[in-house]
């Protein structure tokens, strides 16, 4: 008789019980297999108070504990051993567990309860390194993606929900083809589950949310594997068009957009340039903006500042109040945020310019600027980022040295996964022939060999 392990967890041709090891395991622990594969933990036992009406042998009782993987090898040998332990002590395993489901159901807390103390504590204000703020600062967002599973289970007691539940929500947003959503509300509720599940909070004692990958998830149909990249010809068309009078958006907008191409910053970042944060050579955005503000390293961004940029900001202080603290203030009279978190920021909100971008005709016969410049209707202000990063492989620059420059974090300070993966777009868009690294390198040394030696510099023309 084998002793049950993961080993076990394979379907087989035909239903199949295997029955634990009585010295190694626990007595009547069995595990059910299925074709379809469904794995199923039972505890069986003898019950010599109930004799067969035509034997008059004693009956053999079974009892369902749960279904992997919601429960574990482990968890369910444990629950077989406390069954066990209520034979042995002359109690009724059924009696037992219907009294204990009738406490559950009296005692238990609905998920409407837990979802509204798991929202009391993202809001809870928490001292940081950058200020006192929201324990969880996409508190707004946390509410939105638990909206509809709120909805579906408010008043449920919260740990009779099951997995098979769970995925019929995820496929109610799949089938209203929002992929993107269903994977964000599965992850919250992950999220929500395990914090529910703590011994001080005690909401629930498994997490049944299932943890999906590969095929399992949904993905966009139609995405582009690579991304979006500007061409040469469509970069010109933006650049320029940009500048035209009759191009949606007010100039500062759209002065966000060319800073976030040649720097490299994203539009967030961008956005909340202040004039303190301007040096002559480079520009630091503050710790409370950045992205990498949870690293406990994590320190204010200084980012170098090419001519282009030195311009682009050059022309953002120009308009308007010349002595202003930011280079994009909030537009004054327009639509006020209900959200505290970003009313309380005084630069332009970083959602406004994907708005400003993508916006297809309304009631106003407005348009974004992707209609009118004629440029991909899918083109987002992160794009430009991407834009920039391909440029820079194009010439020559390697993973690690384009993940520096936009500030990708890696373990090895080499180079960031997330740079290769989701900005290296093989779109051809700098016409000139890719210069060896090692070029610059052995000018750069014969530059420094030239100094030592008091040789007087020298330009080596190269070919084009």
């Amino acid at each position: 008789m084998p002793y049950i392990t993961d080993l076990h967890l394979k379907a087989s041709n035909t239903r199949q019980n295997i029955s634990d090891c009585p010295v190694k395991g626990q007595k009547g622990f069995v595990l059910r297999t299925t074709p379809k594969g469904v794995f199923s933990f039972y505890y069986q036992y003898l019950n010599r108070k109930r004799l067969h009406p035509e034997t008059g042998k004693p009956m053999r009782e079974w009892h369902l504990i749960g279904e992997h993987p919601v429960w574990t090898i482990a968890r369910a040998r444990a629950e077989a051993t406390t069954l066990a332990g209520l034979v042995a002590s002359g109690k009724s395993i059924t009696a037992e567990r219907a009294r204990d489901l009738v406490l559950s159901r009296a005692t238990g807390r609905s998920f409407l309860q837990m979802h509204d103390a798991y929202m009391a504590y993202c809001e809870e204000p928490v001292l940081r390194r950058w200020g006192t703020v929201p324990r969880k600062e996409s508190h707004d967002n946390i509410r939105s993606h638990l909206r509809r599973p709120l909805a579906w289970w408010g008043n449920r007691v919260a740990s009779e929900i099951t997995s098979q539940e769970i995925m019929e929500l995820y496929r109610s947003y799949v089938t209203e083809k929002h992929p993107a959503q269903a994977n964000n509300v599965l992850q919250c509720l992950n999220t929500l589950f395990t914090w529910a599940k703590h011994p001080d909070r005690a909401y629930v004692t498994v997490n049944p949310v299932p943890t999906l990958r590969g095929d399992d998830r949904a993905t966009e149909v139609g995405d582009i594997e690579d991304g979006l990249v500007l061409t040469a010809d469509q970069l010109r068309k933006f650049w320029f068009g940009l500048d035209d009078p009759k191009c949606p958006g007010k100039l500062h907008t759209k002065l966000v957009l060319k800073l976030s191409l040649v720097t490299l910053l994203r539009t967030g970042e961008c956005c909340a340039i202040s004039r303190a944060g301007i040096g002559p050579d480079t520009v630091t955005i503050p710790l409370a903006v950045t992205k990498g503000r949870r690293s406990p390293k994590a320190r204010d961004l200084v980012q170098p500042l090419n001519s282009l940029a030195r311009e682009i900001l050059g022309q953002a202080f120009s308009i308007g109040d010349p002595l202003r603290e930011y280079a994009f203030p909030k537009a004054r009279g327009g639509r006020k945020s209900k959200k505290a978190a970003t009313a309380n920021k005084p630069y332009m909100e970083q959602r406004s310019l994907s708005i400003m971008t993508r916006r297809a005709d309304d009631k106003r016969d407005q348009m974004g600027i992707n209609q009118y410049l004629g440029l991909p209707a899918g083109l987002t202000p992160h794009d430009l980022r991407r834009t920039g990063a391909c440029i820079l492989e194009q010439l020559g620059y390697s993973d690690a040295e384009i993940g520096k420059v936009m500030t990708h974090k890696a373990p090895d300070k080499e180079a960031a996964p997330v740079t290769r993966k989701h900005y290296l777009v093989p779109v051809k868009i700098v016409e000139r022939q890719i210069v060896d690294p090692r070029v610059k390198a052995l000018d750069d040394l014969d530059a420094a060999l030239r100094e030592i030696l008091g040789e007087p510099p020298k330009k080596l023309a190269r070919a084009a």
